[in-house]
């Protein structure tokens, strides 16, 4: 799915009360949505929870940019996870919506 529309997804498939997501490395995290918004924040019902100290916000464009390099990191792409962690703080969490609202 491209950026563009995934993002859309994301954004009409969360609530304003969330729902929590697992990422690849085992973390809980609660990712809604508001106003048209992405938020992740520490997972409630799950553990073991991320260590967010408080919701945090994800752009459209931090959004696509990691979406960017979603591909090469699935087909296992060496340096790949690195190189898009050094310039956003919200990777896991972008990879794992992805991977939850591409896949249904």
């Amino acid at each position: 799915m491209k950026g563009e529309a995934l993002w859309n997804t994301v954004i009409s498939g969360l609530s304003s009360s969330g729902e929590e997501v697992q990422t690849t490395t085992g973390l809980w995290f609660t990712a809604s949505s508001r106003d048209g918004r992405l938020y992740v924040g520490r997972a409630i019902d799950n553990t073991p929870s991320s260590e967010l100290s408080m919701q945090r916000a994800i752009s459209k464009r931090d959004f696509l940019f990691v979406h960017s390099y979603y591909d090469r990191w699935v087909n296992g792409e060496t340096g790949v996870r690195h190189e898009v962690s050094r310039k956003s703080r919200n990777t896991a969490y972008i990879f794992a919506l992805i991977d939850r609202f591409s896949n249904g």
